[in-house]
């Protein structure tokens, strides 16, 4: 018989601590330029030894040191630092800085001022997407997984997606991403998270009608035949009368096929580019808006109290904390602004095709390659482009709009699915409004221009597109 002993054994693991101050630079990173200022003013008002100052034009760029290739965990938020250590630690940062590239040009401001007087938003459908994602996960490992599925939700409020891609982004199983995407789209509005009109008007059914079964079925099988008013055949099919389809359709009809559009419902706010592309002597150059990031600074005066012997222990402790507390926060808010950056830069670089002929010429762009360039993870781009917006020669645009997959073209360069959405966009605005043109239609004109292209992915592009059937486009004038 095998006997038994108890013994002690000492094993290395190595495990990620998120930090409350990698807490705070993952936040910052993520908010938008209006949430960036509401944050700090918090700030302001909640640690005395914080005070704001003008900002005044930065040196000549310094060469900054090469990106950094490890991940979110270990880029620019190590702890390992004591307060009397912080001066060696700050020279090197202020280095850091890339120069003032960050900075904004002044020549520009004028453009600037009537950008912001002119371009117009409501508040962000993701960011109270977020706020209700906080209420309903504690677990950080399960909240970066929602996180990164909202990252994915489009204005139309679907998810636009691919789950196998998040789960393996975030090395999580496929079935926990499943979960969360389902704990999403049981959020307000309701309907969203859907990944097409089917998922979105079931998902509002459950909610408003659940004990409707026969408006399931229509919904789910008898749609597109409902749009060509085919109630008829419709009736025969689900063996009931043509009077209760009418009826099942009045209901559907109080359903919102787009739930992001109608959200919105707060006062307009402004939307201020965090990033400006500008084309100087045939290159583009890229600068940082810092109007909602003001300047910032400790008060030397509490600085000195915090290192003098005849302060009270109390208060030199309180202020001790104070003053780490605000070199965090001004360390993190410049390491966002280097990362928007950075990211901005590399965007720039790949899509100048674009920016000098417009959205036909945008090319396939995928987070992780933007990574790769910039050294940092997959997660950090897209924390970096959500809710960041570049004013571009084309026009506005957020970050994360430069971001799609691609299709292969018969000459076998790879073409954006935007581009793709631009020629379906050309062709239906051209088509005959008496006779307009099938998904097939579209995609067998699509392959007489060399791109090869399902019609059910003609049908996704377009419902993107926000625009209708055919026959719910057709003109009978």
């Amino acid at each position: 018989m095998m006997g038994m002993e108890q013994r002690i054994v000492q094993t290395q693991t190595q495990r990620l601590m998120i930090t409350q101050k990698m807490q705070q630079a993952i936040q910052i990173l993520q908010l938008s330029g209006l949430e960036l200022e509401q944050y700090i003013q918090q700030e302001l008002e909640s640690n005395p030894v914080l005070e704001q100052v003008a900002v005044e034009p930065a040196p000549d760029p310094v060469p900054a040191p090469a990106p950094a290739t490890s991940d979110d965990a270990s880029e620019a938020f190590q702890e390992n630092f004591d307060l009397d250590d912080y001066a060696r630690k700050w020279e090197w940062d202020t280095r850091y800085r890339e120069g003032r590239d960050l900075s904004r040009n002044p020549d520009a401001d004028a453009r600037r001022q009537y950008y912001e007087d002119s371009i117009t938003k409501e508040e962000s459908f993701s960011s109270k997407l977020l706020t209700q994602l906080r209420l309903a996960i504690s677990d950080e490992q399960t909240y970066r997984l929602g996180e990164r599925i909202v990252g994915d939700i489009d204005d139309r409020g679907y998810f636009t997606g691919s789950l196998e891609e998040v789960a393996t982004e975030l090395q999580a199983p496929l079935a926990e991403a499943e979960r969360v995407l389902g704990l999403i789209q049981r959020f307000e509005p309701t309907g969203v998270g859907a990944r097409d009109v089917v998922e979105c008007l079931l998902l509002q059914i459950d909610v408003e009608y659940p004990k409707e079964q026969q408006l399931r079925v229509l919904v789910r099988d008898h749609l597109e035949e409902l749009e060509r008013r085919q109630i008829p055949k419709i009736a025969k099919a689900m063996g009931i009368a043509p009077e209760r389809v009418e009826e099942l359709k009045d209901m559907l009809a109080k359903l919102n096929p787009w739930p992001g559009y109608e959200y919105d419902t707060n006062p307009t706010q402004y939307v201020t580019p965090d990033v400006y592309v500008e084309k100087v002597d045939d290159k583009y150059v890229v600068t940082l808006s810092e109007d909602r990031v003001p300047g910032l600074r400790i008060n030397s005066e509490y600085q000195q109290m915090a290192r003098n012997k005849k302060t009270d222990q109390k208060d030199k402790q309180y202020l001790r904390e104070k003053v780490e507390s605000a070199r965090w926060l001004i360390r993190n808010i410049e390491q966002r602004q280097q990362t928007i950056y950075k990211i901005a830069r590399a965007i720039v670089d790949v899509q100048e095709e674009f920016l000098d002929k417009g959205i036909e010429f945008i090319k396939p762009l995928t987070l992780q390659e933007i990574a790769d360039t910039v050294g940092v993870h997959e997660a950090t781009v897209s924390r970096g482009t959500r809710g960041k917006y570049m004013q571009t020669p084309q026009g506005l645009f957020e970050l994360k709009f430069f971001f799609s997959t691609g299709l292969r073209h018969d000459s076998g360069e790879a073409q954006s699915s935007k581009s793709v959405q631009s020629s379906i966009r050309k062709i239906i605005d051209n088509e005959d409004k008496a006779k307009p043109l099938s998904d097939q239609k579209i995609a067998d004109m699509l392959k007489q221009q060399g791109l090869n292209i399902a019609r059910r992915t003609v049908t996704k592009y377009r419902e993107s597109l926000g625009i209708l059937t055919t026959s719910l486009r057709k003109s009978y004038e």
